[in-house]
């Protein structure tokens, strides 16, 4: 069955995963008429550590493992193989659950998306947005789903695509970071941004940061958000951005962060 290799600093976006996830439901329980997980790019289910033969649960297996759960979650995912794999895992170990499998681009079926969250009643969704790239993921996207009442947590490639692409995302006729971010100013930003020494990756980052606190989303700057490290080499790889707009929600990712801090390995 299909299980992809991550490099082992992916353990840290699953174990926030998991965390936020974890204290999401045991504190809107009886709050909200529905809950709702979304992971727009879930996967097979299971990764396999690169260079070991470790193998662990990834973002939609660990969401549906709360003690509390979801009242549905929505599982979006490109690929057939890793979309066939998740499939075959979660009807095996949580065939009771209500999950909806939308395959295909999450940009294109956002519409698909929104339909499959529950339209009676008052609904609360926490959506994982886990792009490998900038192409993955646009803004627009990100824009639609907000019209819902919805928790963000987003994975933004700083430094493991914006930063090492730099050469070719500058180009005029380039419009990734443009789509990322949904900027259409971002060029002029970022000449200001280089002139005072900044790097390109935290400058994406914080513009996506910008653009959600446009959309009434907390944004308290970098420092809110969790830069994620390549282990051996100590090299950044990647912010984990968490966007929310209530005060409790900010409260729970702070605690999330000093989890993701204090725990040196997430399935040991």
């Amino acid at each position: 069955m299909e299980t992809p290799e991550v490099g082992s600093w992916a353990e840290d976006k699953y174990r926030l995963v998991r965390f936020y996830a974890d204290v999401f439901t045991k504190s809107m329980r009886g709050k909200w008429d529905s809950l709702v997980y979304i992971d727009l790019f879930a996967g097979a289910g299971r990764s396999k550590i690169e260079g070991t033969s470790y193998i662990v649960p990834s973002s939609p297996l660990l969401a549906l493992d709360t003690s509390v759960k979801f009242s549905k979650y929505v599982f979006c995912e490109a690929n057939t193989k890793k979309l066939q794999a998740l499939t075959e895992r979660v009807k095996t170990l949580h065939p009771d659950l209500d999950v909806e499998f939308i395959a295909g681009d999450s940009n294109s079926n956002v519409d698909i998306i929104l339909k499959a969250i529950p339209q009676k009643g008052s609904v609360l969704s926490f959506c994982f947005v886990d792009p490998y790239m900038l192409e993955n993921l646009k803004f627009q996207t990100l824009r639609k789903l907000s019209t819902k009442k919805m928790d963000f947590l987003i994975l933004i490639p700083s430094f493991m695509d914006a930063n090492r692409e730099l050469k070719h995302y500058i180009q005029e006729s380039n419009k990734r970071v443009e789509e990322f971010t949904g900027s259409l100013s971002w060029r002029e930003d970022w000449n200001n941004a280089l002139y005072k020494g900044a790097a390109f990756g935290p400058f994406v980052a914080d513009l996506v940061g910008r653009q959600m606190a446009g959309m009434k989303y907390r944004y308290s700057g970098l420092d809110g958000m969790l830069l994620i490290k390549q282990p051996k080499k100590n090299s950044p790889m990647y912010h984990l951005a968490f966007f929310s707009k209530s005060d409790l929600a900010d409260k729970f990712w702070k605690q999330a962060k000093k989890y993701c801090s204090d725990q040196p390995d997430l399935f040991n």
